[in-house]
C-alpha cells in the first residue's frame, strides 16, 4: 500500500491556529485591531483568517506538522 495523503495536525498546530482565528475575530468582526503601519484592523483580521487555514491545510497534508 502506498503512503496515506491526509494526517491530524498535532496539538501545536491547532493551538496556533486558533491563536490566529482569534485574531481574525477580534479584527473584523469586533473592530477591535486599530490601525497598525498602514493596515486597517480588519485587513489584518481577514489575513489572520488565511494564515490559520494554511497553517491547518499545512498540518492536514504534512506529517508531523
Amino acid at each position: 500500500m502506498g503512503r496515506r495523503a491526509q494526517y491530524a495536525p498535532k496539538l501545536r498546530t491547532m493551538g496556533i491556529s486558533l491563536l490566529f482565528v482569534l485574531v481574525g475575530v477580534l479584527g473584523t468582526l469586533a473592530h477591535l485591531i486599530p490601525t497598525v503601519a498602514g493596515f486597517s484592523g480588519e485587513l489584518i483580521g481577514i489575513w489572520s483568517f488565511i494564515v490559520a487555514t494554511l497553517i491547518m491545510l499545512a498540518g492536514i497534508f504534512f506529517e508531523g506538522i
